[in-house]
């Protein structure tokens, strides 16, 4: 009896199903591996994320200093279609912290999102001191000259927003409109846990281990965001790293932070959004009232159950009051 070889489509089935099942095992392999390699789940994470979002990572050369960036958007005909953004986060957080309003945003702009020194990708050096806060918006002013801008909108985040409002009051003519969302800087007139900690001397959002992660994602989130194990692991054991500089940076900026924009905010010229949570537990919606009445230009508002992230706990509503803002 003689038996037929396969057949052409046979062997191409076959060699289908072996393609489809090595690639499958090598799928599950690379993923074991990075969920247990918390720094290259991370680093291929938020690649993808950047990737996805249409930002690239870009290195500016600050005074000699690289600053990691994200960058996005371009140019129309060789010129800026819109103003370009430049995007400044928060305490302990990073640029990827503003990836999310980088993405939506360079779909009509350029838009800039550096780590601050001191801050995510970008370690201040061994024989650096902590910044106070006119050297954070000193480098800001570099930062903005190296990327070849003369003038910017500028949308800072928390700490990020308190120096995004001293930034437009130093160089008012560099700013063309400003968007603070849940700025720290000014006392509120109604003190929440947060404050009265912050005002005694301590760090609410330090992180000396993972209970305090959790209690810290907690506080700045009205709906906290799922954070795959490998990713938290990562973030905590960063945390952990940075510990000494961050108690020395917190010292630095701690009283920039709890009111040093009061005597601020009559020299910001700029048309000015604040934006709070009404569910803020870190920044009071209540200090909405003293940004607004300080400057002149403001216009107020409060997003009803959004916590201290805004635009994470309502990114629509928050995207339409911003582009309705920056586009009149």
């Amino acid at each position: 009896m003689s038996v037929r070889p396969p057949s052409r489509l046979r062997r191409w089935l076959v060699r289908l199903v072996v393609g489809v099942a090595v690639l499958v095992v090598t799928l599950v392999m690379a993923g074991v591996v990075l969920w247990n390699w918390p720094a290259g789940f991370f680093a291929v994470s938020t690649w993808m994320a950047r990737s996805a979002a249409g930002l690239e990572l870009r290195f500016v050369d600050v005074a000699g200093d690289a600053t990691p960036t994200l960058v996005g958007g371009g140019l129309v005909d060789g010129v800026d279609a819109n103003p370009p953004v430049l995007l400044i986060h928060g305490w302990g957080t990073s640029k990827e912290a503003m990836l999310a309003q980088a993405a939506w945003l360079s779909r009509t702009r350029r838009v800039f999102a550096p780590d601050l020194p001191g801050f995510g990708e970008h370690p201040l050096r061994t024989d650096q001191a902590a910044l106070s806060a006119d050297e954070y918006v000193a480098w800001l002013d570099s930062f903005i000259a190296a990327i070849g801008l003369e003038r910017v909108d500028v949308i800072g985040e928390s700490m990020g927003g308190a120096l995004a409002a001293a930034y437009a009051a130093a160089h008012p003519g560099k700013v063309r409109r400003v968007v603070l969302e849940a700025p720290a800087g000014v006392r509120p007139p109604h003190t929440n846990d947060f404050m009265r900690e912050a005002e005694a001397g301590g760090n609410p959002l330090r992180i000396a281990n993972e209970a305090d992660f959790d209690r810290v994602v907690g506080l700045v989130f009205a709906s906290p965001p799922p954070i795959p194990t490998p990713i938290r692991r990562y973030l905590v054991d960063r945390a952990l790293r940075d510990l000494p500089r961050q108690d020395e940076m917190v010292q630095a900026i701690r009283s920039f932070l709890v009111s040093g924009n009061e005597s601020r905010l009559a020299l910001i010229s700029a048309p000015t959004l604040v934006i709070y949570g009404s569910a803020d537990r870190v920044t009071d919606a209540s200090m909405l009232d003293v940004y607004c009445e300080g400057i002149r230009n403001a216009r107020r508002v409060l997003i009803p159950g959004a916590g201290h992230v805004v635009f994470h706990d309502a990114p629509l509503a928050v995207a339409r009051e911003i582009r309705a803002f920056l586009d009149p």
